[in-house]
């Protein structure tokens, strides 16, 4: 005969009421979760709220930089600055050449002396460089911000006047296909010319 397996007092209470209420939790955690199924099945998942976009048109920047009068002006502007600071840089540059030439001619101190001098004018003569070379930089800066607010203007009038919903910059890089009653920069052009002259 067998003799039936003694419990600890207590550790066998305890461990037989932990298995208990263990198996308690996990039935009524899965009867939850299946009653959340159900619920989720039944309640269709609201789709996000995507607004519709009705008409869109394009305006090609380059296009309106080159074409319209103040596009045009902005670029001789440009041009002309950099013109007066290139030439500035090779009046400077040539004086650095005809001194460079005249080394030749001194010996001893002088020599080490107008080396110093000119290896010292030709980092300004860099300084100046690349200090025009910014001016232009902020310069051509300022005058696409200006064209860009612009054209900002103007295109807010055209959706309204259009019934457009969405203006986009025509680019290669953000636009890849555009059919031919989509770009407005012809107008924009006109109008840019009338407004902003």
């Amino acid at each position: 005969m067998t003799q039936p397996t003694k419990l600890h007092p207590t550790r066998g209470r305890s461990e037989h009421g932990l298995v208990r209420r263990v198996s308690r939790v996990a039935l009524l955690s899965a009867s939850l979760f299946g009653a959340s199924l159900a619920v989720n099945a039944a309640v269709p998942v609201a789709a996000a709220a995507v607004p519709e976009i009705g008409k869109v048109a394009v305006v090609d920047m380059q296009r309106i930089l080159n074409e319209t009068a103040a596009g045009k002006k902005a670029r001789k502007d440009l041009e002309t600055s950099s013109l007066a600071k290139q030439k500035k840089l090779d009046k400077r540059r040539q004086k650095l050449e005809a001194d460079q030439a005249k080394l030749g001619n001194l010996s001893g101190d002088a020599q080490q002396q107008a080396q110093e001098k000119l290896q010292r004018d030709y980092m300004e003569l860099q300084s100046m460089y690349m200090t025009l070379q910014q001016e232009l930089g902020e310069q051509e800066a300022r005058t696409l911000e200006k064209m860009y607010a612009n054209c900002q203007k103007l295109a807010k009038d055209l959706a309204k006047d259009f019934g457009l919903d969405l203006v986009l910059i025509r680019d290669q890089s953000t636009v890849l296909y555009v059919a031919s009653g989509v770009d407005v920069t012809d107008e924009v052009i006109k109008r840019y010319n009338k407004k902003y002259k």
